[in-house]
């Protein structure tokens, strides 16, 4: 009977939970699509530092200066993105910033192992840097030569539908037709024919939305995005097929982490989904991954 209300209660937790998420997406999204970008910065440095809070704990970090630094590092790398603040040679400021850590080390010996502050370093570089690229996806214009915000808004809208389709139909898909394991010990429940299904279905709702935010644009605005030429549908294909496999590349690394380190969750944070990191681990390496793709290929065409 006990366990019986535990499971009403997770359930419970987890559809208001799921809820939020969703209302909170729509209202970053809306943030994106209005260019709101003090509002679109403050999210994600937030984001980018509770992961980082959220991967030292994981390793079993518990100073609290520890955590200080290196959530206001990940905090303040990403505000400084999104507002446009000038820092001095990103070289030098490693360099310090290694050394601080080491210094931490060496004076708080007791509470502050060698993977604690590998752990921070690696976190408070890559978490902001990957946030920050949602940023870099929403100003494309100011990046790349030639596109313009409305493709900005269809490229951040790419990354989440890569991520969260990808999980959700490789779900779906393993559990009707899954009988190969992908990856039997770090992640029992994903299936060889569901990282298929995830990966063809995802790729062709986004051909489907790359065709309704097509209409939408040229019905609001008067403009076209990425042209009028079809070949745009075929070219989303393979782009898709990619940042779908590197969803699930991400997926896969965050749970090697909670493995190797033994745990369920990141945090709590998220009632019945655990935290951040266990909400955006696709995000953080698609998001990287499709400015990587539009970088070369804008050098590749030039």
């Amino acid at each position: 009977m006990e366990k019986t209300e535990k499971k009403q209660v997770f359930k419970k937790d987890r559809t208001i939970s799921f809820a939020i998420i969703v209302l909170a997406l729509a209202g970053f999204l809306t943030a994106v699509v209005f260019d709101v970008q003090p509002v679109i910065t403050v999210i994600l440095s937030l984001l980018a530092a509770t992961a980082t809070y959220e991967i030292i704990r994981a390793v079993g970090g518990k100073s609290k200066i520890l955590f200080t630094v290196a959530c206001t590092v990940s905090l303040f790398t990403v505000l400084a993105q999104g507002f446009g603040i000038a820092l001095p040679s990103t070289e030098a400021l490693y360099g310090v910033y290694v050394l601080l850590l080491m210094t931490l080390m060496v004076f708080f010996h007791k509470d502050i192992l060698f993977t604690h502050a590998s752990a921070a370093f690696f976190a408070s570089v890559t978490l902001p840097f990957a946030f920050s690229c949602f940023l870099r996806l929403n100003n494309i214009g100011d990046w790349f030569e030639g596109f313009t915000h409305e493709e900005g808004v269809y490229f951040v809208g790419l990354a989440f539908s890569c991520s969260w389709f990808t999980d959700t139909f490789a779900y779906i898909v393993g559990v009707k037709f899954g009988k190969h394991k992908m990856a039997p010990v770090i992640s029992p429940k994903k299936s060889i024919e569901g990282a298929i299904g995830g990966v063809v279905i995802t790729s062709l709702l986004n051909v489907l939305i790359l065709y309704l935010f097509t209409i939408g644009c040229k019905n609001l605005y008067d403009y076209t995005i990425f042209g009028e030429s079809a070949t745009k549908y075929l070219i989303i294909i393979p782009i898709s097929m990619i940042l779908s496999l590197v969803s699930m590349l991400g997926d896969l690394s965050a749970s090697v982490i909670k493995r190797n380190f033994g745990i369920k969750d990141y945090s709590k944070l998220i009632p019945g989904h655990g935290g951040i990191m266990d909400r955006f681990d696709s995000c953080i390496f698609v998001a990287p991954a499709l400015y990587c793709i539009l970088k070369l290929a804008s050098e590749f065409i030039a």
